[in-house]
Protein backbone atom coordinates (compact mmCIF):
# COMPACT_ATOMS: atom_id res chain seq x y z
CA UNK A 1 0.00 0.00 0.00
CA UNK A 2 1.18 3.56 -0.87
CA UNK A 3 2.40 4.40 2.24
CA UNK A 4 0.71 8.34 1.42
CA UNK A 5 -2.37 7.16 0.64
CA UNK A 6 -4.80 7.72 2.83
CA UNK A 7 -6.12 4.51 4.04
CA UNK A 8 -10.17 3.77 3.40
CA UNK A 9 -12.94 2.22 5.63
CA UNK A 10 -16.21 1.12 5.13
CA UNK A 11 -18.16 0.84 8.55
CA UNK A 12 -21.45 -0.97 8.26
CA UNK A 13 -24.64 -1.01 10.83
CA UNK A 14 -28.49 -2.18 9.92
CA UNK A 15 -29.80 0.45 11.54
CA UNK A 16 -29.15 4.44 10.73
CA UNK A 17 -30.19 5.39 14.29
CA UNK A 18 -28.23 3.58 15.84
CA UNK A 19 -24.98 4.23 13.79
CA UNK A 20 -25.82 7.75 14.43
CA UNK A 21 -25.36 7.44 18.11
CA UNK A 22 -22.99 4.62 18.40
CA UNK A 23 -20.56 4.92 15.38
CA UNK A 24 -20.86 8.54 14.22
CA UNK A 25 -18.21 9.44 17.22
CA UNK A 26 -15.83 6.28 15.90
CA UNK A 27 -16.08 7.39 12.47
CA UNK A 28 -15.61 11.17 13.45
CA UNK A 29 -12.39 9.83 15.30
CA UNK A 30 -11.05 8.09 12.28
CA UNK A 31 -11.66 10.80 10.49
CA UNK A 32 -9.11 13.05 12.43
CA UNK A 33 -6.77 10.10 12.14
CA UNK A 34 -6.88 10.49 9.01
CA UNK A 35 -9.09 7.74 7.55
CA UNK A 36 -11.63 8.15 5.08
CA UNK A 37 -14.14 6.92 6.29
CA UNK A 38 -17.87 5.57 4.04
CA UNK A 39 -20.87 4.66 6.25
CA UNK A 40 -23.28 1.87 4.87
CA UNK A 41 -26.48 1.70 6.57
CA UNK A 42 -30.22 1.11 6.00
CA UNK A 43 -32.21 4.15 4.83
CA UNK A 44 -33.61 6.35 7.87
CA UNK A 45 -34.34 9.16 9.73
CA UNK A 46 -31.00 9.71 11.26
CA UNK A 47 -28.97 9.98 7.73
CA UNK A 48 -29.38 13.35 6.97
CA UNK A 49 -27.59 14.27 10.19
CA UNK A 50 -24.55 11.19 9.72
CA UNK A 51 -23.92 13.30 6.62
CA UNK A 52 -24.11 16.62 7.70
CA UNK A 53 -21.63 15.85 10.36
CA UNK A 54 -19.09 14.81 7.08
CA UNK A 55 -19.69 11.13 6.62
CA UNK A 56 -20.10 9.69 3.09
CA UNK A 57 -23.02 7.51 2.86
CA UNK A 58 -24.27 4.94 1.17
CA UNK A 59 -27.68 3.42 1.95
CA UNK A 60 -30.11 0.69 0.91
CA UNK A 61 -33.85 -0.35 1.66
CA UNK A 62 -33.75 -3.00 4.69
CA UNK A 63 -37.48 -4.72 6.02
CA UNK A 64 -35.70 -5.42 9.51
CA UNK A 65 -38.85 -7.55 10.81
CA UNK A 66 -38.32 -9.74 7.23
CA UNK A 67 -35.98 -12.57 8.68
CA UNK A 68 -36.69 -14.88 5.13
CA UNK A 69 -34.01 -16.02 3.02
CA UNK A 70 -35.14 -14.16 -0.30
CA UNK A 71 -34.07 -10.68 1.74
CA UNK A 72 -30.68 -12.52 2.87
CA UNK A 73 -29.82 -13.04 -0.89
CA UNK A 74 -30.58 -9.68 -2.10
CA UNK A 75 -29.06 -8.34 0.59
CA UNK A 76 -25.86 -10.35 -0.42
CA UNK A 77 -25.95 -9.05 -3.75
CA UNK A 78 -26.61 -5.78 -2.85
CA UNK A 79 -23.40 -5.82 -0.88
CA UNK A 80 -21.24 -7.74 -3.74
CA UNK A 81 -21.87 -5.41 -6.14
CA UNK A 82 -21.06 -2.51 -3.80
CA UNK A 83 -17.62 -3.30 -2.82
CA UNK A 84 -16.96 -4.72 -6.37
CA UNK A 85 -17.74 -1.04 -7.01
CA UNK A 86 -15.86 0.66 -4.58
CA UNK A 87 -12.24 -0.09 -3.01
CA UNK A 88 -11.94 0.02 0.64
CA UNK A 89 -8.79 -0.67 2.44
CA UNK A 90 -10.78 -2.24 5.65
CA UNK A 91 -14.30 -2.97 5.79
CA UNK A 92 -15.63 -3.17 9.56
CA UNK A 93 -18.92 -4.35 10.42
CA UNK A 94 -21.24 -3.93 13.66
CA UNK A 95 -24.36 -6.67 14.40
CA UNK A 96 -25.22 -9.89 13.75
CA UNK A 97 -27.08 -9.87 9.65
CA UNK A 98 -24.75 -7.21 9.10
CA UNK A 99 -21.51 -9.83 10.11
CA UNK A 100 -22.66 -12.45 8.19
CA UNK A 101 -23.81 -11.12 5.01
CA UNK A 102 -19.93 -9.08 4.81
CA UNK A 103 -18.59 -12.57 5.62
CA UNK A 104 -20.39 -14.47 2.88
CA UNK A 105 -19.72 -11.29 0.36
CA UNK A 106 -16.20 -12.14 1.90
CA UNK A 107 -15.42 -15.42 0.44
CA UNK A 108 -15.64 -13.71 -2.69
CA UNK A 109 -13.66 -10.29 -2.96
CA UNK A 110 -11.15 -11.09 0.14
CA UNK A 111 -11.13 -7.55 1.44
CA UNK A 112 -9.64 -7.11 4.82
CA UNK A 113 -12.78 -7.77 7.39
CA UNK A 114 -13.31 -6.79 11.08
CA UNK A 115 -16.91 -8.08 12.57
CA UNK A 116 -17.71 -6.84 15.81
CA UNK A 117 -20.33 -8.36 18.36
CA UNK A 118 -22.39 -5.93 20.22
CA UNK A 119 -23.64 -8.86 22.57
CA UNK A 120 -25.06 -11.94 21.56
CA UNK A 121 -28.80 -11.16 21.81
CA UNK A 122 -32.04 -12.52 22.47
CA UNK A 123 -31.18 -15.81 20.86
CA UNK A 124 -28.73 -16.17 23.96
CA UNK A 125 -31.03 -14.84 26.76
CA UNK A 126 -34.09 -16.95 25.98
CA UNK A 127 -34.11 -20.95 27.18
CA UNK A 128 -37.13 -21.55 25.50
CA UNK A 129 -36.60 -24.59 22.39
CA UNK A 130 -37.21 -22.39 19.84
CA UNK A 131 -34.20 -19.92 20.59
CA UNK A 132 -31.87 -23.26 21.53
CA UNK A 133 -32.41 -24.19 18.00
CA UNK A 134 -31.35 -20.54 16.95
CA UNK A 135 -28.79 -20.57 19.17
CA UNK A 136 -27.08 -24.14 17.67
CA UNK A 137 -27.33 -22.48 13.95
CA UNK A 138 -25.71 -19.09 15.29
CA UNK A 139 -23.01 -21.33 17.00
CA UNK A 140 -22.02 -23.06 13.50
CA UNK A 141 -22.45 -18.88 12.07
CA UNK A 142 -20.03 -17.94 14.16
CA UNK A 143 -17.83 -20.77 13.15
CA UNK A 144 -18.35 -19.43 9.25
CA UNK A 145 -17.71 -15.77 10.28
CA UNK A 146 -14.21 -16.99 12.24
CA UNK A 147 -12.87 -18.44 9.25
CA UNK A 148 -12.98 -15.35 6.60
CA UNK A 149 -12.52 -12.75 9.05
CA UNK A 150 -9.17 -10.79 9.90
CA UNK A 151 -10.42 -9.75 13.36
CA UNK A 152 -13.78 -10.45 15.63
CA UNK A 153 -14.47 -8.10 18.39
CA UNK A 154 -15.96 -8.80 21.17
CA UNK A 155 -17.39 -6.12 24.33
CA UNK A 156 -16.74 -8.84 27.15
CA UNK A 157 -14.90 -12.38 27.46
CA UNK A 158 -17.87 -14.12 28.41
CA UNK A 159 -19.35 -13.98 25.10
CA UNK A 160 -15.97 -14.86 23.87
CA UNK A 161 -15.95 -18.40 26.07
CA UNK A 162 -19.76 -18.70 24.87
CA UNK A 163 -18.46 -19.36 21.30
CA UNK A 164 -17.78 -22.43 20.17
CA UNK A 165 -13.77 -23.36 20.04
CA UNK A 166 -12.69 -20.07 20.80
CA UNK A 167 -9.43 -21.24 21.88
CA UNK A 168 -9.03 -22.68 18.17
CA UNK A 169 -9.27 -18.70 17.54
CA UNK A 170 -8.40 -16.88 19.94
CA UNK A 171 -5.34 -14.86 17.56
CA UNK A 172 -8.30 -13.35 15.40
CA UNK A 173 -10.52 -12.89 18.53
CA UNK A 174 -10.12 -9.43 20.78
CA UNK A 175 -12.03 -8.24 23.42
CA UNK A 176 -12.93 -4.22 23.73
CA UNK A 177 -14.87 -3.29 26.49
CA UNK A 178 -17.90 -1.52 24.88
CA UNK A 179 -18.71 1.36 22.20
CA UNK A 180 -17.60 3.81 23.89
CA UNK A 181 -19.07 7.16 25.45
CA UNK A 182 -18.35 10.86 25.46
CA UNK A 183 -17.11 11.47 28.94
CA UNK A 184 -16.99 15.14 27.74
CA UNK A 185 -20.85 15.33 26.75
CA UNK A 186 -22.08 12.91 29.36
CA UNK A 187 -20.62 14.57 32.59
CA UNK A 188 -22.83 16.30 35.06
CA UNK A 189 -23.01 19.73 34.84
CA UNK A 190 -25.58 22.71 36.26
CA UNK A 191 -28.41 20.93 35.87
CA UNK A 192 -31.52 22.19 37.93
CA UNK A 193 -32.56 18.79 39.42
CA UNK A 194 -35.50 20.29 41.30
CA UNK A 195 -36.90 21.52 37.87
CA UNK A 196 -36.25 18.45 36.33
CA UNK A 197 -37.96 16.16 39.11
CA UNK A 198 -40.93 18.55 39.03
CA UNK A 199 -41.47 18.05 35.55
CA UNK A 200 -41.78 14.17 36.43
CA UNK A 201 -43.78 15.13 39.35
CA UNK A 202 -40.84 14.27 42.09
CA UNK A 203 -39.87 16.54 45.00
CA UNK A 204 -36.72 16.74 46.34
CA UNK A 205 -36.90 14.16 48.97
CA UNK A 206 -37.96 11.42 46.79
CA UNK A 207 -35.13 8.96 45.62
CA UNK A 208 -34.94 8.52 41.69
CA UNK A 209 -34.12 5.51 40.43
CA UNK A 210 -33.54 5.44 36.50
CA UNK A 211 -33.92 2.68 33.68
CA UNK A 212 -33.16 3.47 30.40
CA UNK A 213 -33.48 0.45 28.05
CA UNK A 214 -35.46 -0.66 25.07
CA UNK A 215 -38.44 -2.31 26.32
CA UNK A 216 -38.56 -5.80 25.93
CA UNK A 217 -38.90 -8.80 28.42
CA UNK A 218 -35.18 -9.73 28.62
CA UNK A 219 -34.00 -6.26 29.96
CA UNK A 220 -35.66 -7.24 33.52
CA UNK A 221 -38.83 -5.11 33.11
CA UNK A 222 -41.32 -7.15 34.72
CA UNK A 223 -39.35 -8.02 37.66
CA UNK A 224 -38.03 -4.58 37.83
CA UNK A 225 -41.93 -2.84 37.89
CA UNK A 226 -42.52 -5.71 40.56
CA UNK A 227 -39.95 -4.97 42.91
CA UNK A 228 -41.49 -1.10 43.19
CA UNK A 229 -44.97 -1.90 43.13
CA UNK A 230 -44.11 -3.70 46.63
CA UNK A 231 -41.32 -0.99 47.93
CA UNK A 232 -44.87 1.68 47.12
CA UNK A 233 -47.03 -1.11 48.85
CA UNK A 234 -43.97 -0.68 52.14
CA UNK A 235 -44.00 2.76 52.18
CA UNK A 236 -40.81 3.57 50.53
CA UNK A 237 -40.55 7.13 48.61
CA UNK A 238 -38.89 5.30 45.72
CA UNK A 239 -39.46 6.51 42.43
CA UNK A 240 -39.08 4.18 39.15
CA UNK A 241 -38.40 6.07 35.44
CA UNK A 242 -38.56 3.76 32.48
CA UNK A 243 -37.11 5.39 29.30
CA UNK A 244 -37.16 3.54 25.88
CA UNK A 245 -40.02 2.54 23.79
CA UNK A 246 -40.59 -0.89 22.77
CA UNK A 247 -39.07 -2.86 20.14
CA UNK A 248 -41.37 -3.93 17.72
CA UNK A 249 -39.33 -5.79 15.28
CA UNK A 250 -38.23 -7.98 18.80
CA UNK A 251 -40.44 -10.71 19.24
CA UNK A 252 -39.93 -9.80 23.26
CA UNK A 253 -41.30 -6.38 23.33
CA UNK A 254 -43.47 -5.23 25.91
CA UNK A 255 -47.00 -4.69 24.67
CA UNK A 256 -48.52 -1.43 25.37
CA UNK A 257 -51.61 -2.78 27.51
CA UNK A 258 -48.45 -3.52 29.76
CA UNK A 259 -47.07 -0.16 29.94
CA UNK A 260 -50.62 1.26 29.74
CA UNK A 261 -51.33 -0.03 34.02
CA UNK A 262 -49.11 2.36 34.62
CA UNK A 263 -50.48 5.74 32.44
CA UNK A 264 -52.07 7.45 36.88
CA UNK A 265 -48.94 5.51 38.77
CA UNK A 266 -47.26 7.96 40.91
CA UNK A 267 -44.31 5.61 41.35
CA UNK A 268 -43.66 4.05 37.98
CA UNK A 269 -42.82 5.76 35.27
CA UNK A 270 -42.93 4.66 31.81
CA UNK A 271 -41.29 7.95 30.15
CA UNK A 272 -41.27 6.73 26.26
CA UNK A 273 -38.55 7.74 24.23
CA UNK A 274 -36.21 10.70 25.18
CA UNK A 275 -33.82 12.39 23.17
CA UNK A 276 -32.53 14.32 25.70
CA UNK A 277 -31.53 11.23 28.18
CA UNK A 278 -28.44 13.29 29.89
CA UNK A 279 -31.15 15.49 31.36
CA UNK A 280 -33.12 12.56 32.79
CA UNK A 281 -29.84 11.08 34.32
CA UNK A 282 -28.71 14.17 36.01
CA UNK A 283 -32.17 14.09 37.60
CA UNK A 284 -31.65 10.55 38.86
CA UNK A 285 -30.28 9.28 41.97
CA UNK A 286 -29.30 5.81 41.27
CA UNK A 287 -29.47 4.66 37.71
CA UNK A 288 -31.41 0.45 37.51
CA UNK A 289 -30.53 -2.37 34.79
CA UNK A 290 -31.37 -5.49 35.51
CA UNK A 291 -31.10 -7.35 32.07
CA UNK A 292 -30.73 -10.82 31.91
CA UNK A 293 -30.15 -9.76 27.90
CA UNK A 294 -26.77 -11.05 26.45
CA UNK A 295 -25.40 -7.48 26.34
CA UNK A 296 -22.09 -6.58 24.93
CA UNK A 297 -21.67 -3.44 27.35
CA UNK A 298 -25.13 -1.56 27.55
CA UNK A 299 -24.71 2.19 26.19
CA UNK A 300 -26.94 3.19 28.33
CA UNK A 301 -24.76 2.16 31.63
CA UNK A 302 -21.35 3.82 30.16
CA UNK A 303 -23.51 7.00 29.90
CA UNK A 304 -24.76 6.67 33.57
CA UNK A 305 -20.83 6.06 34.85
CA UNK A 306 -20.07 8.97 32.91
CA UNK A 307 -23.06 10.97 34.64
CA UNK A 308 -21.78 10.30 38.06
CA UNK A 309 -24.25 7.69 39.15
CA UNK A 310 -24.19 4.57 41.23
CA UNK A 311 -25.23 1.39 39.08
CA UNK A 312 -27.50 -1.45 40.47
CA UNK A 313 -27.34 -4.13 37.58
CA UNK A 314 -27.54 -7.75 37.05
CA UNK A 315 -24.58 -10.41 36.95
CA UNK A 316 -24.75 -10.71 33.41
CA UNK A 317 -22.12 -10.56 30.52
CA UNK A 318 -21.32 -7.03 29.88
CA UNK A 319 -23.38 -5.55 32.62
CA UNK A 320 -21.03 -7.40 35.44
CA UNK A 321 -17.67 -5.03 33.77
CA UNK A 322 -19.61 -1.90 34.88
CA UNK A 323 -19.73 -2.20 39.08
CA UNK A 324 -17.31 -3.38 41.53
CA UNK A 325 -19.80 -4.00 44.64
CA UNK A 326 -19.66 -1.85 47.06
CA UNK A 327 -17.39 0.60 45.54
CA UNK A 328 -19.55 2.15 42.66
CA UNK A 329 -22.97 0.46 43.27
CA UNK A 330 -24.14 -3.41 43.42
CA UNK A 331 -24.33 -6.26 41.03
CA UNK A 332 -27.54 -8.27 41.63
CA UNK A 333 -28.69 -12.13 40.32
CA UNK A 334 -30.28 -11.70 37.28
CA UNK A 335 -34.43 -12.57 37.43
CA UNK A 336 -34.97 -11.68 40.76
CA UNK A 337 -37.60 -9.20 41.47
CA UNK A 338 -36.67 -9.87 45.34
CA UNK A 339 -32.79 -8.90 44.97
CA UNK A 340 -34.07 -5.72 43.10
CA UNK A 341 -36.15 -5.07 45.90
CA UNK A 342 -33.46 -5.92 48.45
CA UNK A 343 -30.58 -3.71 46.97
CA UNK A 344 -32.69 -0.90 46.39
CA UNK A 345 -33.19 -0.28 49.75
CA UNK A 346 -29.86 -1.31 50.84
CA UNK A 347 -28.14 1.61 48.51
CA UNK A 348 -30.45 4.32 49.90
CA UNK A 349 -29.25 3.70 53.37
CA UNK A 350 -26.03 3.93 51.97
CA UNK A 351 -24.68 7.29 53.28
CA UNK A 352 -22.00 7.07 50.28
CA UNK A 353 -24.04 7.59 47.02
CA UNK A 354 -22.24 10.59 45.69
CA UNK A 355 -18.56 8.84 46.73
CA UNK A 356 -20.33 5.54 44.40
CA UNK A 357 -20.81 8.41 41.86
CA UNK A 358 -17.73 9.83 41.82
CA UNK A 359 -16.24 6.16 41.57
CA UNK A 360 -18.51 5.31 38.36
CA UNK A 361 -17.13 8.38 36.68
CA UNK A 362 -13.74 7.09 37.67
CA UNK A 363 -14.40 3.70 35.62
CA UNK A 364 -16.20 5.38 32.56
CA UNK A 365 -13.08 7.93 32.35
CA UNK A 366 -10.44 5.20 32.42
CA UNK A 367 -12.07 2.21 30.61
CA UNK A 368 -14.72 2.88 28.73
CA UNK A 369 -14.43 6.58 27.29
CA UNK A 370 -14.12 7.17 23.52
CA UNK A 371 -10.50 8.57 23.59
CA UNK A 372 -9.76 4.96 25.44
CA UNK A 373 -11.79 2.54 23.45
CA UNK A 374 -11.60 3.98 19.88
CA UNK A 375 -7.64 3.92 19.73
CA UNK A 376 -7.96 -0.04 20.54
CA UNK A 377 -10.45 -0.09 17.91
CA UNK A 378 -7.74 1.26 15.77
CA UNK A 379 -4.84 -0.76 16.26
CA UNK A 380 -7.16 -3.97 14.98
CA UNK A 381 -6.93 -2.06 11.36
CA UNK A 382 -4.04 -3.69 10.49
CA UNK A 383 -2.42 -4.41 7.14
Amino acid sequence: MDVNKRRSILLIENDATDFYKARLPLALFLIERKWQVTALIPQGEKVSLIEKAGINTLTYSLDRRNKGILQLVKLVSFYKKLLDGHSFDYIHSFRFQPNFISVLVNFFNKKKLILHVTGLGIVFSNESFKYKLLRFASQIIYQIKLIRVNKIIFQNPDDVTTIWFHQFWKRKIEVIYGSGVNTEFYKLQQFDKKLIRLRFGASTSDTIFLCVSRLIWEKGIREMVGAFEKLKQKGYPYKLWIVGSPDTDNPRSLDSAFINRYDNNDTILFLGRHDNVRELLAGADVFLYPSYYREGIPRSILEALSMALPIITSDMPGCNLTVKNGVNGYMIPPRSEEAIYDTVVRITKDDSLAVMGESSRLMAENLFSNSVVFHQIENNYKP
